[in-house]
């Protein structure tokens, strides 16, 4: 058996020509996008008995490559920032093989069976809240999940982790425990991936705790708008933010009433930080003091 590997127009990696083989030998042409972004053609050339597929390489039969299939558009695939985009293609069709992408709808939960079964959770578009709902019904949005972000809901000694919430049209992809463990421990760039969002969903939540335990509700919507930037910009500077949530959701991820985030966000357009664009939109007018707004630091009074 002998392999040839084609990248890039008329560049064959191979010691025999290829045109020679193609009578006489079968052919098993794969296609494979690398994570550099260059298109490889693997082909293996094998005598008629067909060719020998080896489990772990990239060498990969049509059945295999169909399951890969689900994950070819995937934003977790495309970006190369996030999980998918750092497997080889070997660990992505293992990936595949053993998790369940799924749409929710706004408003609904995760299912509970889907959780029971494969209870991480990786985000491919959308936002999912951790919500908690109080024995009077008070509803509490612990924290939100965005594009990329992985959600392990393993329990720890039978404590009740909260339920998933769309709170928008979402999509989002059920991973298999051991194969998400094994690949977190066999692949450093995804165990540099993971241990990156960890620690950023950390940050955020101690940012949170400080919003909903010290600032005013002016100094938690000014928070929550560079929340949304950050999650949605990965950190460049744009004046437009999209506020993804509603009111309503706003408000009970930042404790507060639907009515008070409506004349808050009107109050911050009134002083000219921001503007309003619909009830979805804002663009930012004054970052540097909805930036000393969001810290909790005191305004300057005007000048005289």
């Amino acid at each position: 058996m002998r392999f040839h590997a084609y990248i890039g127009p008329s560049m064959w990696l191979s010691y025999d020509n290829f045109a020679s083989w193609q009578a006489s030998l079968d052919l098993k042409l794969i296609f494979i996008n690398v994570k550099c972004g260059i298109l490889a053609f693997i082909v293996c050339l094998t005598d008629q008995t067909g060719p020998t597929i080896h489990k772990g390489s990239t060498l990969m039969d049509k059945a295999a490559l169909a399951i890969a299939d689900k994950c070819r558009n995937c934003a977790l695939r495309i970006d190369d920032k996030l999980i998918c985009a750092q497997m080889s293609p070997g660990e992505l069709v293992e990936l595949s093989a053993h998790s369940m992408p799924t749409n929710v709808d706004r408003k609904q939960p995760v299912a509970a069976r889907l959780l029971d079964r494969n209870p991480i959770i990786a985000i491919i578009e959308g936002v999912i809240g951790l919500q908690h709902v109080l024995k009077d019904g008070r509803r509490s949005i612990a924290a939100l999940y965005w594009r990329g972000d992985i959600v392990d809901l393993r329990r720890q000694g039978g404590r009740d982790t909260g339920t998933l919430v769309a709170l928008t049209p979402a999509r989002i992809c059920s991973l298999s425990v051991d194969t998400y463990d094994k690949l977190v421990r066999e692949n450093p760039d995804v165990q540099a991936v993971t241990w990156d969002n960890m620690r950023e969903q950390i940050h955020f939540a101690a940012d949170h705790s400080v919003d909903l335990g010290k600032k005013s509700a002016p100094e938690r919507l000014a928070a929550y708008i560079f929340e949304c930037r950050r999650r949605q910009m990965g950190g460049e500077v744009c004046e437009t933010v999209d506020l993804a949530l509603r009111r309503s959701d706003i408000a009970d991820y930042m404790g507060l009433q639907p009515e008070t985030v409506s004349r808050g966000l009107k109050e911050l357009e009134r002083r000219g930080l921001i503007s309003l664009k619909g009830r979805s939109r804002v663009i930012i007018r004054d970052e540097p003091t909805l930036r000393q707004l969001a810290n909790g630091a005191p305004e300057k009074a005007p000048a005289s």
